[in-house]
């Protein structure tokens, strides 16, 4: 037996990969990592006590070349012995339509993919196995520190995860083509992994190769960090879950949810009892809940965290907008945490269709809808010559003062403006007051906040803190477009 493959099977055994499986679907690309992870699970199915079947996707990026991939995977799979399913599936549309990179429209289709034949044999015991191996460890850990993440991020790619498993996950990639090699069997190169136009593939071949010259044992040490990292994490999520526990919320039977029901997406934390636990932990368990309520993690950073510890300090009522139409808020000593159909306060937003708050993207030009109607954004050097005269519905402001995520909303409880340059806040209720608006026209008036602080409150005033000055050097300009009342 090959070194190779005794190396693989043992990591199989470590993991029990495949302890009471009966099938596995092995995904199958053509290059080197998939065809080696095909070739140990063929040789050793009988041995390992499952049936192999293939799924191949042919992402129709590269014409010619995807297809011939696709004809080299099904014949091989004929050598083989082994069913193989191929799929033919536009990502580059697919992607467009879903408002993605190719790369992430890509793994969705794979994995559907994959998803959709495990169902067929999952009564029968069943894993998804992919490709990855140390070297993608190595790459995802610092592609996840790059964009910014936590302990979760830094522990990179699990052994086995739910149904999916990973046999080559303690092999390199030098090892996985020298294997090929040795036994003679051809793959299939992916043009695209050579070109750096994805951010992975900077990694690989600029980020990685560099690590790898000051320290030969570079990827190995990533690797054992990730692995620390999974311990790490391992253990605080247990400390984080037996609060959570105690504070009534199921999070380990259902997945998330309240006892007696998991659907609610609405939970309530004792304040004092969490800001009793270690800042650690209480970090986590808000993360954690933010994710429980906005349906995810994705585009969840600790300035969102940070926000709801604000709360700590602020009066019954105060609360925060989160992603999703989520919503957080103080009430008598606890904290609220609420999906989107669970938000209190005036819902007139979500009545036509459209969100009661949106997340300002302050890194690009875009335009954002609020049942009020539409604010354009728009990012750009400062000018020489600047109208700054006042004008109701566009404002320009200072972008380098803007130091967090913005937020498109109407009013809440706690909410204040900047109103001089020395940095004096009025409540925003006050503000309405001095202007006379009625009490029941309040709560449609269009915001830009940032957290709390408004930094536009539209038809009134900007932040006094946002304003250009004779040093500013970047503009974003603000314009809202109101929606005609029928």
């Amino acid at each position: 037996m090959d070194v190779f493959e005794k190396n693989v099977l043992e990591y199989i055994r470590k993991y029990h990969m495949f302890d009471g499986i009966s099938h596995c679907v092995c995904g199958v690309s053509g290059g080197a990592d998939s065809v080696s992870l095909l070739t140990v699970l063929a040789r050793h199915r009988a041995e390992l006590g499952i049936d192999i079947h293939v799924v191949h996707i042919n992402h129709m990026i590269r014409g010619e070349a995807a297809d011939g991939d696709q004809s080299y995977v099904e014949t091989l799979c004929g050598e083989y012995g082994v069913t193989c399913d191929s799929y033919r599936i536009d990502v580059r549309k697919l992607a467009e339509q879903a408002g993605q990179t190719v790369e992430e429209a890509g793994r969705h289709a794979r994995y559907d993919a994959f998803d959709r034949m495990r169902a067929r044999y999952a009564d029968e015991g069943c894993v998804i196995a992919v490709a990855h191996n140390r070297n993608d460890v190595a790459e995802t850990v610092l592609f996840n520190m790059a964009r910014g993440t936590g302990m979760g991020g830094i522990k990179g790619i699990a052994p086995v995860r739910d149904h999916i498993v990973r046999p080559l996950l303690g092999s390199d990639r030098s090892h996985i083509e020298e294997y090929l090699d040795r036994q003679g069997i051809r793959y299939c190169t992916d043009a695209t992994n050579n070109e750096d136009d994805y951010t992975r593939n900077k990694i690989r071949h600029r980020i990685l190769p560099l690590m790898n010259e000051i320290n030969g044992q570079a990827t190995e040490h990533i690797c054992q960090m990730a692995m620390m990292a999974a311990d790490y994490e391992r253990l605080a999520a247990g400390l984080v879950d037996d609060f959570l526990t105690g504070q009534g919320i199921d999070v380990r039977s259902e997945g998330c949810g309240w006892t007696g029901d998991s659907t609610d997406r609405r939970y309530e934390l004792d304040m004092a009892a969490l800001k009793e636990q270690d800042r650690l932990v209480q970090e986590l368990v808000i993360r954690k809940l933010i994710g429980m309520v906005c349906g995810g993690l994705k585009d969840i950073g600790m300035s969102h965290v940070s926000e709801v510890t604000k709360l700590y300090s602020a009066d019954t009522g105060a609360g925060i907008n989160l992603p999703a139409g989520a919503r957080v808020w103080l009430e008598y000593g606890r904290l609220v945490f609420a999906g989107g159909e669970n938000r209190s306060g005036d819902q007139s937003c979500q009545d036509g269709g459209l969100p009661g708050c949106v997340d300002i993207d302050i890194t690009c030009d875009g335009e954002y809808e609020l049942c009020e109607g539409r604010l354009t954004v728009r990012i750009y050097d400062r000018p020489e010559a600047l109208d700054l005269a006042k004008k109701e519905c566009t404002k320009f402001l200072d972008y380098g003062k803007i130091k967090q995520c913005l937020q498109l909303r109407t009013f809440e409880n706690g909410d204040y403006i900047v109103v001089n340059s020395a940095g004096s806040r009025k409540k925003l209720n006050r503000l309405y007051t001095d202007c006379k608006i009625p009490v029941d026209k309040r709560r449609h008036i269009p915001l830009v906040t940032s957290g709390q602080e408004v930094v536009w409150a539209v038809g009134l005033r900007i932040g006094e803190n946002y304003k250009v000055t004779e040093d500013t050097q970047k503009i974003i300009e603000l314009n809202f477009n109101r929606r005609k009342q029928s």
